[in-house]
């Protein structure tokens, strides 16, 4: 009763704006307190044990690593490179907002830094293109999903931290699964907006030229996203590792190479990642506190249950969707990382059960949460471009429903298809 009673509160606060982060220590410290007798000394010990992992650590790297990207002047660069290459296709500034964040993403690692950054950059490009607001920031949310799939990922790194599972084999699993995203991402856009922008006359030598132009201009950027690849690939870094290095490399670009970093400036841009990091850190602590309540009550093994009870009576595949379901449903209301941490334990173990390599598991999971960054209500990808871009909020939700197409797509072609995630994995 007590338990029902500490969960119908959390809704009601949930309903009402509390913040999820806040949501969760609360429902922590009243269901340890009044229901299994946890100390709440448990909260504070739980909370500094969870953050001490080395792997965590490529998470703020990988957020100062965006920041300094920007900041450096790299960012704009890599656009400008996404344009020369759809330059012959018709609707090609929407399609250079989809190709410049999986760019931006293959840096930064984050989908919030990656929708605010083309929210800025290619937002007016679309404004002057033609293309509506609504659409112009449908296309930007859309387009930051990209910044948690393709490789490196700051979710991956949770992930793995959660599961036991290699973060540097998520993300180099997600590479392919990112690239069809953004691939079929393109493709709408292109349809989207061709009326907008028709296609111009496709000259090869021209094209080729402005190609090699823009590249020779991005080939600053284009090194921090080669290093990154071949260091994890390679086997010469691990993802903190492989964090520590590109934040270090887009700083020393920026500040003796493009000079647009000053010294005065670093402060600052370490303050705006810093507050990023405040935002993720207390909810990996919170939820991973939830879990073991969880654990506790036999909440997970209930679930895993009912769910190994399906499977047994209707088969693996009407259980996939199933699985697929909650996770969709859960990203649409909560934040990623609350998603990964509550839902992962639970879900994963189902999935091996299945046949599924825990790799191709963990990669279609995290597509999963990265749907729900464009999802209402919650949606973070909606409220970070609305308030870059200026777009009411109202305007986003209409014409975002469009993009869960392509994303619903490739989610499934990943689930089906274990070659997508395990090519680069030849252990596997």
């Amino acid at each position: 009763m007590t338990l029902t009673l500490i969960s119908l509160a959390a809704v009601l606060m949930f309903a009402l704006g509390t913040p999820i982060v806040l949501l969760i220590a609360l429902w922590v410290a009243a269901t340890s307190y009044w229901v299994i007798d946890f100390p709440l000394t448990n909260m504070g010990l739980s909370a500094l044990d969870s953050l001490k992992s080395f792997a965590f650590l490529a998470v703020p790297l990988f957020i100062c690593t965006g920041d300094f990207l920007t900041a450096g002047g790299l960012s704009q660069r890599l656009v400008g490179l996404s344009k020369s290459l759809v330059a012959f296709l018709p609707g090609r500034t929407a399609a250079t907002a989809v190709l410049a964040s999986g760019m931006f993403a293959a840096v930064s690692g984050s989908n919030a830094a990656t929708a605010a950054t083309m929210g800025q950059l290619v937002g007016p490009e679309m404004k002057k293109a033609g293309v509506a607001p609504g659409l112009a920031g449908a296309i930007v949310a859309a387009g930051g999903t990209l910044g948690v799939v393709i490789p490196p990922s700051t979710i991956f790194i949770i992930y793995g931290i959660t599961m036991g599972v290699s973060p540097v084999d998520l993300n180099l699993g997600g590479l392919l699964p990112g690239v069809l995203m953004m691939v079929l991402m393109m493709v709408f856009c292109v349809w989207l907006t061709r009326r907008n922008e028709l296609a111009d006359r496709f000259v090869p030598l021209t094209l080729l030229r402005n190609i090699g132009r823009e590249a020779a201009g991005a080939s600053l950027g284009l090194v921090a996203v080669a290093l990154l690849f071949f260091g994890l690939y390679l086997g010469w870094f691990s993802s903190t590792e492989a964090a520590g290095v590109a934040t270090i490399y887009c700083l020393l670009v920026g500040l003796f190479v493009t000079r647009k970093i000053g010294w005065r400036n670093i402060p600052r841009i370490l303050q705006a990642s810093a507050a990023v990091t405040g935002i993720i850190a207390p909810m990996v602590a919170f939820s991973l506190q939830f879990q073991q309540i969880l654990s506790v009550l036999e909440i997970q093994s209930a679930v895993q249950e009912l769910l190994s009870g399906l499977a047994a009576s209707h088969g693996p595949a009407m259980t996939m969707v199933a699985m697929m379901a909650i996770v969709l449903v859960v990203g649409c209301i909560t934040e990623s990382v609350a998603v990964v941490l509550i839902l992962a334990p639970i879900l994963g173990p189902v999935a091996l059960s299945l046949g599924m390599d825990p790799i191709q598991w963990g990669v279609a999971f995290v597509v999963g949460t990265s749907i729900g960054f464009i999802t209402p209500p919650y949606g973070l990808n909606l409220f970070v471009t609305s308030a870059t871009m200026g777009i009411p909020y109202g305007q986003l939700v209409k014409r975002i429903l469009i993009f869960l197409v392509p994303l619903l797509i490739a989610w499934a072609a990943i689930v089906s298809f274990p070659a997508l995630t395990l090519s680069f994995l030849p252990n596997r």
